[in-house]
This record gives structure tokens, sequence and C-alpha cells, in this order.
């Protein structure tokens, strides 16, 4: 498990240990202090933090849950669907609604924000965690990505209102070239350059 915060890194582990550096935050103040930085972009570094330590229950008070779900859509010709959503790379995923299971979720979030249809569920979710600020409150994420397939060959469109701006198929080569021209979230890297690597 790795949690984000714009570009450091979490990483929960069971017990009570955690480095030098986090061993010196024990008290709220001090760790609100810290995310501050985090959500400045001053801090780098990736932290393996006991899930016991005093510092992550403060961290997981200091944060709302919210709950997301979204899809890895591949289409017959095997290229990934990706989204263009406030001058990033992304997937399609969005925020589960009330009494809504996170697959029903996945595929609703696919369907509204790129026109996507016929989307099916071939396998179980990955969860990624990543945080950010909102109106002066701290936000933790988890978003469930479904591997899905569909036969859909029709235009996409992108859900404006929702901030995209471009939605449409890659290849592994294409997706290499739009890394290189457009940041995409930290949570998502490792996922793209994996399909990069693809033959």
């Amino acid at each position: 498990m790795k949690v984000f915060i714009r570009s450091a890194v979490l990483m929960p582990v069971p017990g009570q240990e955690a480095p030098d550096f986090i061993n010196t935050l024990l008290t709220l103040k001090s760790v609100k202090r810290w995310l501050k930085e985090c959500y400045n972009g001053s801090e780098t570094r990736t932290f393996e933090i006991g899930q016991d330590h005093v510092f992550w229950a403060y961290f997981i008070t200091l944060h709302q849950r919210i709950i997301a779900a979204g899809g890895w859509v591949r289409n017959e010709a095997g290229e990934l669907l990706v989204i263009e959503r406030n001058g990033k790379l992304d997937m399609p995923k969005g925020k589960l609604e009330s009494k809504e299971t996170v697959e029903v979720c996945a595929v609703r979030e696919v369907q509204e924000e790129c026109r996507v249809k016929r989307c099916k569920i071939i396998g179980p979710a990955v969860r990624t965690y990543h945080c950010y600020p909102n109106k002066g409150d701290y936000m933790l994420k988890t978003t469930y990505w479904f591997p899905m397939v569909t036969d859909y060959i029709k235009k996409l469109k992108p859900q404006i209102e929702e901030g995209i701006t471009a939605v449409y198929w890659v290849s592994p080569a294409l997706l290499k070239e739009r890394m290189a021209e457009l940041p995409t979230y930290n949570s998502l890297t490792e996922t793209f350059e994996k399909f990069t690597q693809e033959v």
C-alpha cells in the first residue's frame, strides 16, 4: 500500500517503527505542519511507517475518507482508455454514490466521463490511495480500479463539467508520447509505465 501526498509517499506497514524524522512528529500540531509542507510540494521522500505509530493515527484523523471507483478499460485492439483532466493524464473514475457498489460506480463513471458503453469488468480491483487539500480540509481518497473490456467503437465524448478536456484510446507507444508531454498523478504513474512496456 502506498499513500501519495503530492510528491511524498507514505507506506504503512505492520508495527510501530518509523524513520527518525517521523519520530519527531509526535503531536497533532507537528503532523499538521509537515502535511502543509507536503501539500506545498516541498516533501519528496518515501517513508515506511508502522500503522501502530502515533503519527499514523494523527494522519488518519486529519483526513476525511472518500471512496471512488474507475476503470482500466481496454478495447478490442488492446488500447487503453485515457482522459485528460485538469491538464493531467488520468483514467475515468468518480466518487461512490449512496447505496452503490464499487463495481456499479466504476462502470457508471466510465460511461458518464467518456460515453463508453458495454464495459465489462474482467477481474478484481486494484486500489490506489492519494491525498489532497479541499476547502481547508484534507481528503484521503481510496480508488478502486477495475480492469474492463468493451467492444464499443463509436465516438467518445469527454464530460466537460468534470474538468475533462479529452478522451481517447492509446497504444503503449502513444501513451509513452503523451506522458512525455503531460504530467500524470503519482498514484497512476507506475500503472501507465507498465502499459507503455507492453509489446
